[in-house]
Protein backbone atom coordinates (compact mmCIF):
# COMPACT_ATOMS: atom_id res chain seq x y z
CA UNK A 1 0.00 0.00 0.00
CA UNK A 2 1.36 3.41 -0.89
CA UNK A 3 1.38 6.44 2.15
CA UNK A 4 -0.75 9.06 -0.03
CA UNK A 5 -0.70 11.54 2.98
CA UNK A 6 2.73 13.48 2.17
CA UNK A 7 2.72 17.20 3.21
CA UNK A 8 4.49 19.70 0.16
CA UNK A 9 7.22 21.00 1.96
CA UNK A 10 6.62 24.72 3.36
CA UNK A 11 6.86 27.77 0.53
CA UNK A 12 9.86 28.82 2.28
CA UNK A 13 11.91 26.05 1.63
CA UNK A 14 11.32 26.56 -2.19
CA UNK A 15 12.85 29.98 -2.05
CA UNK A 16 16.12 30.10 -4.13
CA UNK A 17 15.01 27.64 -6.66
CA UNK A 18 14.54 28.62 -9.93
CA UNK A 19 12.33 27.31 -13.09
CA UNK A 20 13.85 26.99 -16.12
CA UNK A 21 13.04 29.55 -18.59
CA UNK A 22 11.66 29.57 -21.60
CA UNK A 23 11.96 31.67 -24.83
CA UNK A 24 14.68 32.32 -26.85
CA UNK A 25 18.24 31.09 -26.39
CA UNK A 26 21.05 33.26 -26.48
CA UNK A 27 23.03 33.96 -29.30
CA UNK A 28 26.12 32.33 -29.27
CA UNK A 29 29.43 34.07 -30.40
CA UNK A 30 31.09 32.30 -32.74
CA UNK A 31 34.58 31.67 -32.20
CA UNK A 32 36.16 30.98 -35.60
CA UNK A 33 37.04 27.12 -35.67
CA UNK A 34 39.68 25.10 -37.68
CA UNK A 35 37.86 23.10 -39.78
CA UNK A 36 34.45 22.36 -40.97
CA UNK A 37 31.97 22.09 -37.46
CA UNK A 38 29.07 20.20 -37.45
CA UNK A 39 25.68 20.65 -38.21
CA UNK A 40 23.47 22.92 -35.76
CA UNK A 41 19.79 23.17 -35.29
CA UNK A 42 17.84 26.36 -34.88
CA UNK A 43 14.18 27.15 -34.60
CA UNK A 44 12.88 29.15 -37.36
CA UNK A 45 9.25 30.75 -38.25
CA UNK A 46 8.18 29.67 -41.87
CA UNK A 47 5.03 31.81 -42.63
CA UNK A 48 3.70 31.69 -38.55
CA UNK A 49 5.09 27.76 -38.14
CA UNK A 50 7.78 26.97 -35.81
CA UNK A 51 10.31 24.47 -37.87
CA UNK A 52 13.76 23.56 -37.28
CA UNK A 53 16.46 23.38 -39.82
CA UNK A 54 20.24 21.46 -39.30
CA UNK A 55 23.08 23.74 -41.10
CA UNK A 56 26.27 24.34 -40.47
CA UNK A 57 27.37 27.36 -38.30
CA UNK A 58 29.31 28.81 -41.76
CA UNK A 59 25.45 29.02 -43.26
CA UNK A 60 23.93 30.26 -40.30
CA UNK A 61 26.11 33.28 -40.34
CA UNK A 62 25.96 33.58 -44.49
CA UNK A 63 22.12 33.26 -44.04
CA UNK A 64 22.15 36.52 -41.10
CA UNK A 65 24.57 38.26 -43.02
CA UNK A 66 22.40 37.86 -46.11
CA UNK A 67 19.19 38.88 -44.13
CA UNK A 68 21.14 41.95 -42.33
CA UNK A 69 22.11 43.63 -45.91
CA UNK A 70 18.87 43.29 -47.24
CA UNK A 71 16.82 44.10 -44.07
CA UNK A 72 15.04 40.85 -43.61
CA UNK A 73 14.84 38.78 -40.21
CA UNK A 74 16.07 35.13 -41.34
CA UNK A 75 12.59 34.20 -40.66
CA UNK A 76 11.54 36.66 -43.59
CA UNK A 77 13.90 35.28 -45.48
CA UNK A 78 13.72 31.59 -45.10
CA UNK A 79 9.89 31.82 -45.58
CA UNK A 80 10.25 33.58 -48.85
CA UNK A 81 12.70 30.88 -50.27
CA UNK A 82 9.69 28.50 -49.45
CA UNK A 83 7.43 30.25 -51.50
CA UNK A 84 9.72 30.35 -54.03
CA UNK A 85 10.45 26.68 -54.17
CA UNK A 86 6.23 26.33 -53.82
CA UNK A 87 5.81 28.91 -56.85
CA UNK A 88 8.51 27.02 -58.99
CA UNK A 89 6.66 23.88 -57.96
CA UNK A 90 3.32 24.93 -59.31
CA UNK A 91 4.87 26.43 -62.13
CA UNK A 92 5.94 23.04 -63.27
CA UNK A 93 2.69 21.26 -62.53
CA UNK A 94 3.97 19.56 -58.91
CA UNK A 95 1.71 19.88 -55.99
CA UNK A 96 4.41 21.97 -53.41
CA UNK A 97 4.03 19.30 -50.78
CA UNK A 98 5.23 16.69 -52.79
CA UNK A 99 8.57 18.18 -54.65
CA UNK A 100 11.64 17.06 -54.07
CA UNK A 101 13.50 20.19 -52.77
CA UNK A 102 13.82 20.78 -49.03
CA UNK A 103 14.36 24.00 -47.23
CA UNK A 104 17.53 23.14 -45.88
CA UNK A 105 18.87 22.54 -48.98
CA UNK A 106 17.56 25.44 -50.93
CA UNK A 107 18.55 27.11 -48.32
CA UNK A 108 22.46 26.24 -48.89
CA UNK A 109 21.36 26.65 -52.78
CA UNK A 110 20.63 30.60 -52.25
CA UNK A 111 23.43 31.23 -50.18
CA UNK A 112 26.15 29.95 -52.90
CA UNK A 113 24.02 31.56 -55.57
CA UNK A 114 23.62 35.01 -53.51
CA UNK A 115 27.53 35.44 -53.19
CA UNK A 116 27.88 33.83 -56.27
CA UNK A 117 26.01 36.19 -58.22
CA UNK A 118 27.82 39.08 -56.23
CA UNK A 119 31.55 37.77 -57.40
CA UNK A 120 33.68 40.28 -59.18
CA UNK A 121 37.09 39.36 -60.64
CA UNK A 122 38.65 42.39 -58.62
CA UNK A 123 36.86 40.76 -55.88
CA UNK A 124 38.23 37.31 -56.93
CA UNK A 125 41.66 38.77 -56.64
CA UNK A 126 41.50 40.31 -53.42
CA UNK A 127 40.32 37.86 -52.06
CA UNK A 128 43.62 35.95 -53.30
CA UNK A 129 41.81 33.58 -55.28
CA UNK A 130 43.20 32.06 -58.43
CA UNK A 131 46.58 31.27 -56.75
CA UNK A 132 47.93 27.54 -56.37
CA UNK A 133 45.69 27.04 -53.01
CA UNK A 134 41.69 27.58 -53.07
CA UNK A 135 41.32 26.59 -49.72
CA UNK A 136 42.76 30.04 -48.02
CA UNK A 137 40.18 32.03 -46.14
CA UNK A 138 38.03 28.77 -45.91
CA UNK A 139 37.30 26.04 -43.08
CA UNK A 140 39.77 23.81 -45.11
CA UNK A 141 42.71 25.86 -45.09
CA UNK A 142 45.41 24.35 -43.05
CA UNK A 143 47.32 25.81 -40.34
CA UNK A 144 51.23 25.88 -41.66
CA UNK A 145 52.92 23.36 -40.64
CA UNK A 146 55.93 24.23 -39.25
CA UNK A 147 53.26 25.40 -36.15
CA UNK A 148 51.71 21.93 -36.38
CA UNK A 149 54.33 19.01 -36.76
CA UNK A 150 57.54 20.94 -36.81
CA UNK A 151 57.46 20.52 -41.15
CA UNK A 152 57.36 17.01 -41.31
CA UNK A 153 54.59 17.20 -43.84
CA UNK A 154 54.87 20.71 -45.43
CA UNK A 155 52.83 19.13 -48.59
CA UNK A 156 49.18 19.29 -46.02
CA UNK A 157 49.90 22.79 -46.28
CA UNK A 158 50.81 23.90 -49.44
CA UNK A 159 54.66 23.57 -49.28
CA UNK A 160 56.85 21.98 -51.26
CA UNK A 161 56.92 18.31 -51.84
CA UNK A 162 59.78 15.78 -53.25
CA UNK A 163 59.18 14.60 -57.44
CA UNK A 164 60.73 11.72 -58.71
CA UNK A 165 64.64 12.38 -59.43
CA UNK A 166 64.76 14.48 -56.04
CA UNK A 167 63.40 17.83 -57.39
CA UNK A 168 61.03 19.86 -55.36
CA UNK A 169 58.00 21.27 -56.63
CA UNK A 170 55.38 23.59 -55.10
CA UNK A 171 51.69 22.61 -55.73
CA UNK A 172 50.88 24.14 -58.89
CA UNK A 173 54.03 24.08 -60.50
CA UNK A 174 54.98 22.48 -63.52
CA UNK A 175 58.86 20.65 -63.56
CA UNK A 176 60.05 19.79 -66.93
CA UNK A 177 60.79 16.35 -67.55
Amino acid sequence: MVDTNFACPPAASWKGLRMAKRGPKKKRVNTPQAGVEPLRSQNIMIGGHRTSMRLEPSMWDALEDIGRREGLTVNRLCTQIKERIEEQARRRGINPEEADVTLTSAVRVFIASYYRRACTEDGHLRAGHGGSDPFVGTPFELPAVDDVDGGQSSVAAGGSFPTPGGQSASPGTHLEA
